[in-house]
């Protein structure tokens, strides 16, 4: 797992720097959960810390999806913790929603280029407590090439990689 998420670390870190406006750290691995790791990055707005995993399944088998993660983010300087996100390597097409799915329920994100986030903290700590009790998370979007893309995401070790975070980053 760790050699997927590793070419992806530069990415997310720029991504997560430029969306606050700042310049990048190296990340401190915090610990390995199943298919989860938790880090942690400090810079000139603070700590962040997220946990962070990549899918097992990707769909369809024929496209370069590139980089494809889920992330859970908290940002300790604006107290806002549990902010889940999915990141790609292609864009998403404009005003398409990406949909997350575990057992019967479901939530839709929003999109922006290469990113999807949910739309407030009520949903994000819903989707975060089924996260908690389920083992995979299915998620589906559409690339703005218009490809229909799905992915299989394991939810083990969610639980204690995001305890980890909970209690070392504050």
């Amino acid at each position: 797992m760790m050699s997927r998420l590793g070419l992806g670390l530069g990415a997310i870190l720029i991504l997560l720097a430029a969306a606050r406006g700042a310049s990048a750290a190296d990340p401190e691995q915090l610990g390995t959960f199943k298919d989860w790791t938790a880090f942690r990055f400090s810079d000139s707005n603070g700590v962040v810390c997220y946990v962070l995993t990549s899918p097992d399944e990707m769909l369809p088998k024929n496209v370069n999806h590139g980089g494809v993660f889920f992330l859970i983010t908290n940002w300790i300087a604006q107290e806002t913790n549990g902010q889940p996100s999915v990141l790609t390597g292609y864009d998403f097409k404009d005003d398409s929603p990406v949909t997350l799915e575990i057992g019967g329920a479901k939530w839709n994100m929003f999109t922006k280029a290469k990113g999807a986030w949910l739309r407030g903290a009520d949903e994000e700590q819903a989707l975060i407590a089924a996260m908690r009790k389920g083992s995979s998370m299915r998620i589906k979007g559409t690339s703005a090439r218009g490809t229909a893309t799905e992915y299989r995401i394991s939810l083990a070790g969610i639980s204690a990689a995001l305890d980890k975070i909970n209690s070392d980053c504050k």
